[in-house]
C-alpha cells in the first residue's frame, strides 16, 4: 500500500511545515487572464509583506493563560496545562510562534485555520496539530453543533466532532471564514498581470535606448556591420563607453512614452490596493511615498496599526481559544501581551510611569516589569496621592477584594468539562454503532480501546477507567440504544466523581448500583 501511495505522490509520514501539503493550489483565473490562488498571490511582494507582517507580529507576541483574581485582577496560570501548549510548544514539531504564524497565514489567505485537538499527558488539549484548510469542510448538524470532514493523505474522508477541532475564522458567514483570494482575485490578477508585462518590457533591454541615423543611404552589408560593431562596443558591460560614429551617422536617444510611464505608476497603485484588502497601512510594508493619516510619530502609527489592524485578529485568536480549548471559562482566559507594540520613546514612557506611580496605580515593580527588569524588595507598595505614603498603611482598615475560591468547586468544574468530552465521544460512537448489524461486537471493540483514552483524559488509573468502561458496555448490551437516554448528565457526574474522590470506586459503585447495574464484570 505504501508503494502505491509513493507512486501517487502521497506519504503516510508527518508533513514537513515547508512541504507542498500546506500549499495545495486551487487555481481560478482572474479577469486579467492570470490564474490566482493562495500560492500565486504570495508571489506579489505586497501580499507577502502584508501576510508576513500580520502573521509574524501575532506569532511574536506572548500568549498567556491567566486566572481571574477578584473582580478585575488576573495572574498567570502557569499550572494550567494549556499554558505550555499555547506559550511554548503546541505539538511535537512546531514552536508556539511557528504554529500561530501558520494558522494566521492560513486564515489571512484562505479564511480559516484548523488544528486537530489531541488529548495526552498535558490534558484534553495536549497536542494541536495543524490541518490544511483546503482539506477541511465544516458542516452544521441538526442539533446546531459542527462537524468537520477532513480529507486524509490516502484520499478518504474522516469526520471530527466540534470538540476535536480548533478553528480560527477570518471574516465569515458564521460557518467558515471567507477567503480573501476569492474576493480579491481580480485585483491580485491585475497586479500579477502588470508585473508580467513589466518583466517582458524590460527583459534584455528590449526597448532600445536610442537609434543611429544618417541622411545618406547605407548598403545592407554596411548597416549590418555598423549594427554589429555598435552592439559589441556599447552593450552589456560595455555600456557608457565613448562612441565613435562614421559614415555621417548621428545618435538620437529614445525616451519612455507617456503610456509606459503611466504603467509604472499603476504598479504603485496596485500595491496600495493590496494593502486595502488586508487593512495594512502602506507605510508598514515599505510604501513610504504616501503620507499616513495615522499620526506623524512611530508611537502614533504603531497604536493605529494595533487598534485597527492587529486587534481584530488578536480578538479572533483569544475567543477561539476560549471556545475550543479552555474548559473553565469563568476562571481562565487567554490574552496577548501587546504593551511592547504600544511603547513610545523613553521620555514619554517615563513620564507615564511617573504619573502612574504618583497617583497610586503603578508600583515600582510594576514599572520594572514593563521595562523587563527584575523586581526589587519592597517594590510592590502603592503610594497614596495625598501624602505619597504607603497606601497599604493608609487603607489598612479597609477590606481587600476577595479572590475567587479555587477549591473543590473549581476542580469539579474542570473534571465535569473533561468528562463531558469523553461521554460525548461515547454517544457519537455508539449512535453510529446502532446503524447496522453486529451491535454487540461493535460495543465490545469500542470499549476495549476506550479505556486508555478515559484514563489519560481524566488522569485516573487504568483500573478505574476499566470499571467505567465495563459499566457503559453492560448498560448498552442489556438495554441497547435506550440506555443512552439521559446518559450524558449521569455518566458525566459519575466520571467526574471518579476523578475527584479518593474513594471514587465506592462512590461510583453506589451511584450505579442504585440504578440496578452491576459494574464489577
Amino acid at each position: 500500500m505504501s508503494l502505491i501511495l509513493q507512486m501517487m505522490g502521497m506519504s503516510l509520514a508527518p508533513n514537513d511545515p515547508l512541504d507542498d501539503y500546506w500549499y495545495e493550489p486551487r487555481v481560478s483565473t482572474s479577469v486579467a487572464g492570470v490564474p490566482v490562488d493562495a500560492e500565486t498571490a504570495l508571489k506579489i511582494s505586497t501580499v507577502w509583506a502584508c501576510v508576513g507582517l500580520l502573521a509574524d507580529t501575532i506569532a511574536s507576541l506572548p500568549l498567556i493563560i491567566y486566572r481571574y483574581m477578584g473582580e478585575d485582577g488576573r495572574e498567570r496560570a502557569r499550572n494550567n496545562p494549556l499554558y505550555t501548549v499555547l506559550h511554548d510548544q503546541p505539538n511535537q514539531w512546531q514552536t508556539a510562534a511557528e504554529f500561530r504564524e501558520m494558522l494566521t497565514g492560513h486564515a489571512l489567505l484562505r479564511g480559516n485555520g484548523y488544528a486537530q485537538i489531541k488529548p495526552g499527558p498535558r490534558g484534553p488539549a495536549d497536542q494541536l496539530e495543524p490541518l490544511h484548510p483546503d482539506r477541511v469542510t465544516p458542516e452544521r448538524l441538526r442539533n446546531g453543533r459542527l462537524r468537520y470532514q477532513v480529507r486524509q493523505d490516502d484520499g478518504s474522508t474522516k469526520p471530527f466532532n466540534q470538540e476535536d477541532i480548533f478553528h480560527l475564522r477570518g471574516p465569515s458567514d458564521g460557518l467558515a471564514g471567507k477567503s480573501v483570494i476569492k474576493y480579491a482575485r481580480d485585483s491580485f490578477g491585475l497586479t500579477l498581470a502588470a508585473e508580467r508585462y513589466g518583466s517582458r518590457f524590460f527583459r534584455n533591454d528590449s526597448r532600445p535606448g536610442g537609434v543611429l541615423h544618417t541622411d545618406g543611404k547605407l548598403s545592407r552589408d554596411a548597416a549590418a556591420r555598423i549594427k554589429e560593431s555598435w552592439e559589441h562596443a556599447h552593450s552589456s558591460v560595455n555600456q557608457n563607453r565613448v562612441a565613435v560614429l562614421e559614415e555621417g551617422l548621428k545618435w538620437q536617444q529614445v525616451g519612455i512614452s507617456p503610456e509606459e510611464a503611466q504603467f509604472l505608476g499603476s504598479r504603485e497603485f496596485q500595491a496600495e490596493d493590496v494593502c486595502r484588502w488586508f487593512r495594512v497601512p502602506p507605510h508598514m510594508v515599505g510604501l513610504t511615498g504616501k503620507a499616513t493619516s495615522w499620526g506623524s510619530g512611530i508611537e502614533q502609527m504603531s497604536i493605529g496599526f494595533v487598534t485597527y489592524t492587529l486587534l481584530p485578529w488578536l480578538t479572533r485568536w483569544k475567543q477561539a481559544i476560549a471556545r475550543d480549548l479552555i474548559i473553565a471559562r469563568d476562571i481562565y482566559f487567554a490574552d496577548f501581551v501587546v504593551e511592547g507594540l504600544l511603547r513610545g520613546d523613553i521620555t514619554s514612557r517615563y513620564d507615564a510611569y511617573a504619573t502612574g506611580r504618583q497617583w497610586g496605580w503603578l508600583s515600582a515593580n510594576d514599572v520594572r516589569k514593563l521595562e523587563n527588569m527584575n523586581p526589587i524588595p519592597g517594590g510592590d507598595a502603592y503610594l497614596s496621592p495625598l501624602n505619597m505614603s504607603d497606601s497599604n498603611q493608609a487603607n489598612s482598615d479597609q477590606s481587600l477584594p476577595r479572590s475567587i475560591q479555587v477549591g473543590d468547586q473549581h476542580y469539579r468544574l474542570l473534571a465535569e468539562e473533561a468528562a463531558g468530552r469523553v461521554v460525548r465521544k461515547e454517544i457519537a460512537a455508539m449512535t453510529r454503532a446502532t446503524q447496522g448489524d453486529d451491535f454487540a461486537n461493535k460495543v465490545q471493540q469500542f470499549y476495549q480501546g476506550h479505556v486508555s483514552l478515559v484514563a489519560q483524559t481524566m488522569r485516573i488509573s487504568e483500573d478505574k477507567a476499566l470499571a467505567y468502561c465495563i459499566h457503559g458496555r453492560d448498560m448498552l448490551l442489556e438495554h441497547g440504544a435506550q440506555a443512552m437516554e439521559n446518559w450524558e448528565p449521569e455518566r458525566v457526574i459519575a466520571l467526574a466523581e471518579m476523578a475527584m474522590s479518593h474513594v471514587c470506586a465506592q462512590t461510583f459503585g453506589e451511584l450505579t448500583s442504585s440504578r440496578g447495574f452491576d459494574n464489577g464484570k
